[in-house]
Order: C-alpha cells, then structure tokens, then sequence
C-alpha cells in the first residue's frame, strides 16, 4: 500500500479516491497565455494553407505519410536535447507555453455498476427541457446523486454547434493498418473545421442526431474520446489564420493507434498537462486483482503506460500519469478496476479549453 500511496497522492490508505482532491484541481488550472488568432497579413500564408498545405481525399496518401512519421519520431519526445525540441517545433507543442495545443480525454466505454441509470440536469447550452441519460458504467458516489459525465458533455456540446463534419476515415487507424476497431468511425471536426474537411472531400456534414448517433457507436466499440485543438493540425486542413478559434475535433480512439496518446506517453511530466482526463481516474482494487496483467498489455493495454505490477503482482496505477480513459477497466475480467471522479467536470467542452488552456473557442451559435 506503501507503493500506491507514492504513486498516487490523491489515493488514501484503503486505496480510494480522495474526491474533488483540490491539489489536483489546482494543478489542472494551467497559466496559459490567452490564445489569439495569427494575424492575416498579407494573405498570402491563408493562400498557401488553401491551395498548397491543405489535406484532401486526393492527398490522403500524403496525410498516412505524415502521421506516419509523425508516430514514428514520437520517441523523441522523450530524448531531449535539439531532436526532441525539433520534433516539438514541428508539431507545435514547443515553446511549451506558447502553443496551446491540447486535449481533454473522456471515458466512453466504462459499464455502470452497481446503480440504475442517473440522470443529470441539462447544461446550459441546452435550449429545452430534455434530460440526458447516463448510459456509461462510472462509478457514482451514491446512488441517485446527478453527476456529469463525459458522454453527456460531449452530447450537450454538440448543440448549437456552428457546423458538424464526420470524417469518413480514421486517420490513426488507417495510417497503422488496424486490424482491432473500425476504420470507417472518423473524428467529428466542430466549426469551421467541419467545413473545411467536407469542401476537401474527406468528410460530409452531419446533423446533430447524426453526430449522436457516431458518439454512441464509439461508446459501442470500446473506444475512448478526445476533445482536441492541434495547432499543426489546422495549418494540415487548411484553416485561415483569423478562424483558427474555430476549429475543434472530437476523436474516437483506440489505445493502439491513437497519435495523441502516443505522444502522451513519450511526454515529458511536464508536458503531460496537455493530455488531461475530464475529471475522472482508474483506481484499482487490489483485493479483485489476480496480476493477469491483461490491463498492460502494449497492444491494447494503458494507452499512456500508467499502469505496471508492484513487488505483490498487483496492479498499480500512477494517478499523475492517468488519464481516465476507461481502456483498462473494459479489459479486466474481474471487476478489479474501478473508474472513479477526482475533480468536478465543465459544464461543456467551452468551458474545459476556456478554463485549462485559456482558449476561447468560437464553434457555438451564440460565439460566432
């Protein structure tokens, strides 16, 4: 118990969550800069971005490529000295608190135990009276008490969204030749993003139930969310310089392909806070656990290697490196892994990358 009480500084003796922990809550307040869009200038960079540097079902080939190396090199994330600051660079995410790349991850795939459905009051973007129901397996801290969960913040999120595209492809899948999830289940890109993949051709336009419907397919296949703003990304697709406020993905993905998480992993401690849960953590019970270690496994095991064996064959779980994704609890037989919330969850994903990263997204009918 020793080694978890090291590992995990919000886990007390009996290795429960000390919820709503304020250390932690303090700590995912990050000092970013306000975010404000590249300027215009001329033109002639928006020009490049159009007719040059954008992705399209044409240069797809092209996209596999770059993600390609874009995985590959991920492990010099890791190495420091001018390779790894050249990596950074190049994916933006150096200087580190000039760039506000980052993403919010949310567990999709975890059963309800032991409660009846929960229900939650509507956030604020929802213009009716229509509750969301809880289809997600998180553990709840009494029965009956209303709590909001990731599935329900990225529903409610979706209203009122300017424009919502599908991709018709996934491009980690696709660019790893996946053999385990669905190639067919793409991003959702919000905003000006949606636009952009559709004029391209990698996408079509979807309708909110539409949307619903891909969220609720992902939650079905065992895959995790992400909430993500990637400055290289929008450069990628080709957004304009004053509109890059406009631009959000809502990625479905697996532990074994995902980009975002492999450079989770080959992160720095501090670089990490980029790649933050939703408010929720993997707790294990270690009283269930039989050290099968099908939790770790580098295939389909922690997409950011938090979890490892303690000196008892136990499972122990670093809470520093954790982010909630639930990849863990879906794969244990036998009930030993717990998904638990530590910190209040946003009221919607505005609020998660206003709040974190000081980024002020404009997707939402009432924010254009």
């Amino acid at each position: 118990m020793e080694e978890i009480k090291k590992q995990a500084s919000n886990i007390d003796e009996e290795g429960n969550v000390l919820y709503l922990d304020e250390e932690r809550l303090d700590r995912k307040e990050i000092p970013f800069p306000p975010y404000k869009n590249k300027p215009n200038g001329l033109g002639i960079y928006n020009w490049l971005k159009e007719h040059v540097i954008y992705m399209s079902d044409k240069r797809w080939p092209l996209a596999k490529k770059l993600y390609k190396m874009f995985i590959r090199f991920s492990i010099w994330m890791k190495k420091g000295g001018i390779r790894g600051k050249i990596y950074k660079k190049g994916i933006m995410l150096y200087p580190d608190m000039e760039t506000h790349t980052s993403t919010v991850v949310m567990p999709l795939n975890v059963d309800v135990t032991g409660s009846e459905q929960a229900t939650i009051a509507p956030i604020s973007r929802v213009t009716n009276s229509e509750q969301a129901t809880m289809p997600l397996n998180i553990d709840l801290s009494g029965e009956g008490e209303k709590v909001i969960v990731p599935l329900d913040v990225i529903r409610q999120s979706l209203k009122n969204v300017t424009f919502i595209g599908g991709m018709d492809t996934c491009l980690c899948r696709e660019s790893n030749d996946c053999s385990d999830y669905p190639h067919d289940l793409g991003c959702l890109f919000l905003g000006e993003a949606g636009r952009v993949i559709v004029k391209h051709g990698l996408g079509r336009q979807l309708t909110y139930e539409e949307a619903l419907e891909r969220v609720d397919h992902a939650a079905r296949e065992g895959l995790m969310a992400q909430a993500v703003w990637v400055e290289v990304e929008q450069l990628l697709w080709g957004i304009r310089n004053d509109q890059l406020d406009k631009f959000l993905e809502i990625c479905f993905c697996c532990p074994c392909c995902c980009i975002a998480m492999r450079l989770a992993r080959n992160a720095t401690p501090k670089e990490r806070h980029r790649f933050h849960p939703a408010g929720w953590t993997a707790v294990p019970d270690r009283t269930k656990c039989v050290g099968c270690k099908k939790c770790i496994t580098a295939k389909n095991g922690c997409p950011v290697e938090a979890i490892s064996i303690g000196e008892d064959g136990k499972v122990v779980i670093d809470q520093e490196i954790c982010v909630g994704c639930g990849i863990c609890k879906s794969r244990c037989n036998f009930d030993a892994i717990k998904i638990k919330q530590t910190m209040p969850m946003r009221k919607d994903l505005h609020e998660y990358f206003a709040k974190d990263y000081n980024l002020d997204l404009k997707i939402w009918e009432d924010e254009k």
